[in-house]
């Protein structure tokens, strides 16, 4: 009767492991894609800022047009997006693979105060200072 317990006992803690890990990495991978989601718009408006240095401190009017500015078309691909594909090169690259929509197109690079980029899948801002609206606070990624 006891052995027959403890292997009920067993199974219970078992399941509930499983459960813990199954429903608790999700819940971290969810963040952690969040997380990414919001470096990738801070790199995305540095590449920005750069293509509006060589234009007359206008930012681009498209992502396509910094493709010079960015070493490939991955970053313009949100790590929680789903329902898009991931292309490798600017050659097979347009609008729909991406992640990330301009809200601004040739926005003013001093103007901090334009929203510039938005993430449809989390919904991340990016202005064009650098800073990043996550739905609770502003932050900057500092690079040195």
């Amino acid at each position: 009767m006891r052995m027959r317990r403890f292997i009920i006992v067993a199974i219970a803690l078992a399941i509930l492991a499983v459960a813990a890990l199954v429903f608790g990495s999700s819940a971290a991978k969810r963040r952690a894609e969040s997380i990414s989601c919001g470096n990738y718009v801070v790199a995305i408006m540095c590449a920005a800022r750069m293509w509006s240095n060589d234009h007359g401190e206008r930012l681009p009017p498209d992502l396509l047009n910094m493709s010079n500015e960015l070493n490939s078309p991955k970053i313009l691909h949100c790590p929680g997006d789903r329902a898009r594909e991931r292309v490798r090169t600017f050659s097979e690259f347009t609008e729909a693979h991406s992640s990330y929509e301009v809200l601004a197109p040739g926005a003013l690079e001093w103007n901090t105060n334009t929203v510039f980029l938005r993430c449809r899948v989390h919904g991340h801002l990016g202005y064009p200072d650098g800073t990043v609206f996550d739905g609770k606070r502003r932050r900057r990624k500092t690079l040195w």
